[in-house]
C-alpha cells in the first residue's frame, strides 16, 4: 500500500468504567482485564460492497485496551465512521454485521451528553481519515473491548465481530451511528 503523506489521525478512547457498591455511597472503579493477557492478536481483511480488498485492521491486546491498526484505500477523501459491529459477518451488502458491539445497550457518541462510564457504546471509535489519495493510516486505542475476553466484550466471541467502514463522518452524538451513512467497507475480526 502507498505510504501517506497527508496528516494521519490518530484517535484514543481512553474511559474508566464505575459501578456502585450499593448502600454506602462509595465508588469503586471497574479494573479492565483480558484473558490471555497481552499481546493476543487479531486482524480483519477489509473489503468494498463489490467483494474486492481494500485493506486489513490489525488487533493487538494491550494491558489497558485494545490498539487497531487500519490501513485501507480506495476510500474517498475526507472523515469516515468506523465502528466494532456485533457479529463477524460482511455479506450481504454488509447487513450481516448488525449493529455495534453493544450488549448493555449503551449511548452512542463519543461526544453525547447521555453517554456515562457505565452506559457506551462498546462499538465507538473515533473517525477515520482518508487523504486525496483515498488511502488511510491511523491507530486507534479502545478500553471498551477485548480481543479474546475479560471484562469487556470480545471480538473473537462465539459469533465474532466485525469493522464496518461508513461513508460519511460520524457526528458523535446522534443515535445509532451519528448519521454515518451507508456501509463502505466491512471486515470479519479473526
Amino acid at each position: 500500500m502507498k505510504s501517506i503523506t497527508h496528516a494521519v489521525m490518530v484517535g484514543c478512547i481512553m474511559t474508566l468504567a464505575a459501578v456502585s457498591c450499593g448502600g454506602d455511597g462509595e465508588d469503586e472503579s471497574v479494573a479492565y482485564s483480558a484473558d490471555g493477557g497481552e499481546g493476543v492478536q487479531a486482524t480483519a481483511v477489509v473489503i468494498a460492497p463489490d467483494g474486492s480488498e481494500i485493506g486489513t485492521v490489525q488487533f493487538e491486546q494491550g494491558t489497558t485496551g485494545v490498539l487497531l491498526t487500519v490501513e485501507v484505500s480506495g476510500l474517498s477523501p475526507g472523515a469516515h465512521g468506523i465502528h466494532l459491529h456485533a457479529v463477524g459477518a460482511c455479506t450481504p451488502d454488509f447487513t450481516a454485521a448488525g449493529g455495534h458491539i453493544n450488549p448493555d445497550e449503551g449511548v452512542h457518541g463519543l461526544l453525547n451528553l447521555e453517554r456515562a462510564a457505565d452506559n457506551q457504546d462498546n462499538g465507538d471509535l473515533p473517525n477515520l481519515y482518508v487523504a486525496s489519495d483515498g488511502t488511510a493510516r491511523a491507530e486507534f486505542f479502545t478500553t471498551l473491548v477485548t480481543v479474546a475476553g475479560g471484562s469487556m466484550p470480545e471480538l473473537l466471541d462465539d459469533d465474532g465481530s466485525t469493522i464496518v467502514i461508513h461513508e460519511n463522518p460520524d457526528d458523535h452524538e446522534t443515535q445509532p451511528i451519528g448519521g454515518a451513512g451507508d456501509r463502505v467497507g466491512c471486515g470479519v475480526i479473526q
